[in-house]
């Protein structure tokens, strides 16, 4: 199998959703857990005793897509056993004592649930609809997101494992990538119902308008989620000549097309904004040979491996979670969580934690492309679309 893997922090840079700005790079791992022993400050705080900090997740465990959303409170769970090992923080555990699914459509609900009942200090969210932001920006909680959600953007209170998304705005990365392939025809998918998947759509559509490497032959962004059949599209595609396919659809989405494309020998690359799953690839990759798959941190399969990837299967591994993009971007967002909670200091509060990140530069030590919190907060950078998922 001949999946091509593009790491966001690697080589591909251009291909990212948000920009990125440089920073000094901190200790990682194992080595960089323990927090200076003393006496424990005591903290007035929701969720802080003098032994533990608890927070609380919303993922879209139920979705219509059969997205593993909830996969990011295995990455959270794991990162927390290791600093738990090490010690803890300000001599208190971590510990993720609330995890609710949103089933999709119901995330301000829970995230209100979560804030009143569950006595949390911080909050972790991986949802397909993100209806809760504002209420979360508004009681001042600090949130880890994994971010795919327009929602995201222009609040100080929410950090994510990229930068806030401009959907809709035109990059260079997809028509460099066409380029580099030869290709002459593109064809553009994605979801009618999702405002950002018709967003992604409509700025890869002018990203090849302004930088003109190839010609989208075939444009669809009308799609239902759980989409059973594109053989229509496929069709059309074929007909069109296009010899290029890049979507804003999750895995399932791609997978549909895919397997249409090997029926009617539609021979041509996809570009795969999610796809970064290994036993799904494992089971399924005939239907992706030579394509293009893209990650958001450094790729498990980099040689030689970056330390906090070495901690991460090490850790995954001892808590039984399972490898893969979402428990990574739990695992990372739980370090941007301790990150904080450290410049805050032994005297931390929720305030605190978001001032020390929105002060600088956040830098896991290479695993992602450093984020500039001062500047980063803003969905309104000129950058490659990524897609809905």
């Amino acid at each position: 199998m001949r999946i091509r893997i593009v790491a966001v922090a690697t080589a591909l840079v251009v291909l990212a959703a948000a920009c990125s700005s440089g920073g000094t790079k901190k200790p990682t791992g194992e080595s960089a857990t323990t927090t200076p022993s003393g006496p424990v400050v005591h903290v007035t705080e929701p969720g802080v005793t003098d032994t533990e900090i608890h927070v609380g997740a919303v993922t879209s465990k139920t979705n219509p897509l059969g997205g593993n959303y909830a996969d990011l409170d295995a990455g959270i769970k794991a990162y927390f056993a290791m600093v738990d090992a090490g010690g803890g923080v300000f001599g208190r555990q971590l510990k993720l004592t609330s995890e609710r699914d949103d089933n999709t459509v119901s995330n301000q609900a829970e995230v209100q649930a979560m804030l009143s009942q569950d006595n949390v200090f911080a909050a972790f969210v991986a949802t397909l609809l993100f209806t809760g932001a504002d209420l979360l920006q508004r009681q001042g909680i600090p949130t880890f997101v994994w971010n795919i959600n327009p929602e995201f953007a222009d609040k100080d209170h929410l950090f994510g494992n990229i930068g806030a998304i401009c959907f809709g705005c035109i990059g260079q990365g997809l028509p460099w990538l066409a380029r580099k392939l030869g290709a002459k025809k593109v064809g553009v998918v994605g979801y009618g119902v999702s405002q950002e998947s018709k967003l992604c759509a409509a700025g890869i559509r002018d990203s090849f308008k302004k930088f003109p490497t190839a010609q989208v032959a075939f444009f669809d962004d009308s799609l239902p989620f759980g989409v059973p059949d594109l053989s229509s599209q496929v069709a059309s595609m074929k007909k069109g000549g296009v010899d290029f396919v890049t979507t804003c659809m999750d895995l399932n989405g791609v997978f549909t097309l895919a397997k249409e494309m090997a029926k009617q020998g539609l021979k041509a690359v996809q570009y795969l904004p999610n796809g970064y799953d290994s036993d799904f690839m494992a089971a399924n990759g005939q239907f992706f040979e030579g394509d293009y798959v893209v990650t958001q941190f450094v790729a498990f399969e980099q040689t030689p491996r970056n330390k906090q990837i070495s901690d991460f299967f090490r850790w995954i591994g001892r808590t039984g979670g399972k490898p893969d993009e979402l428990s990574m971007s739990g695992w990372i967002l739980a370090d941007e969580f301790v990150t904080g909670l450290r410049k805050a200091g032994p005297a931390f509060s929720r305030q605190k934690v978001v001032d020390a990140l929105n002060a600088g530069v956040y830098d896991p030590g290479g695993l992602i492309e450093p984020i500039d919190w001062r500047y980063q907060q803003t969905g309104r950078q000129s950058s490659a679309p990524r897609s809905s998922r």
